[in-house]
């Protein structure tokens, strides 16, 4: 089984590369990633993509699934929930609903009717893939050796206390990248992001992560076509 992810940056195409092809590929599915948006130039490295609005987006992700033939391939979806595109399925509808929870899901269900093709399994990160990096502090404290960015990860586990990683807000000063951002002066997405959420391994995301955790129980019954 061949699975594709189709995800908004470098930070998540890292993530599945380093941390999900190789826990699938135990398990006969082999992973791969491509990002959606808008080609840029950061300084003088090679184009990347990332962002951009709805249209490029969903230019993407037909050409992806476009370009798949048989039944031994799907397409996942890994975006964040805070700051999806205006345009985006189903955003005009359910953008406002209070209950995340349930936000993700009208919104993936959304995306799938909107594409209507059986291959897509629609996934949004409750609230953003920092989520993960916040179920992860204990690597990421490893990761970090600057006394201000130690002293401001202790700050960050006093801020969130017992809350559960994915039920952190998507306010526009408090969604998960923005209090490591304000915490954590070192804290740089590409690079500390994917070793911490790797580096914590994918049973402690998911006892702290229940939704992530759903979505990889799907992608792991792909190999035996289990999935619903």
């Amino acid at each position: 089984m061949r699975l594709i992810f189709v995800v908004e940056g470098p930070t998540e195409e890292a993530f599945v590369n380093e941390t999900f092809r190789p826990h699938l590929l135990e398990r006969g599915v082999y992973a791969s990633a491509t990002i959606v948006g808008t080609p840029k130039r950061r300084g003088s490295a090679p184009l990347i993509k990332g962002g951009g609005d709805w249209s490029r987006w969903e230019r993407d992700l037909r050409r992806v699934l476009g370009e798949q033939r048989g039944s031994d391939v799907r397409v996942t979806t890994m975006f964040d929930l805070y700051g999806l595109p205006e345009g985006f399925p189903g955003l005009s509808e359910h953008g406002t609903c209070l209950d995340t929870r349930k936000r993700c899901g009208l919104l993936e269900n959304a995306l799938s009717e909107f594409f209507d093709d059986w291959r897509l399994i629609p996934y949004l990160q409750r609230h953003e893939f920092e989520a993960l990096v916040l179920a992860s502090l204990d690597v990421l404290e490893d990761l970090l050796d600057a006394e201000d960015d130690l002293r401001g990860l202790a700050d960050l586990r006093t801020e969130i206390g017992m809350q559960a990683p994915e039920d952190i807000n998507d306010g526009k000063q408090t969604a998960p990248s923005k209090r490591i951002e304000a915490c954590i002066p070192g804290y740089r997405k590409t690079l500390h992001g994917p070793l911490a959420a790797g580096g914590a391994n994918l049973t402690i995301l998911c006892d702290q992560c229940p939704r992530f955790s759903s979505w990889l129980g799907r992608l792991e019954a792909l190999a035996e076509g289990e999935e619903d």
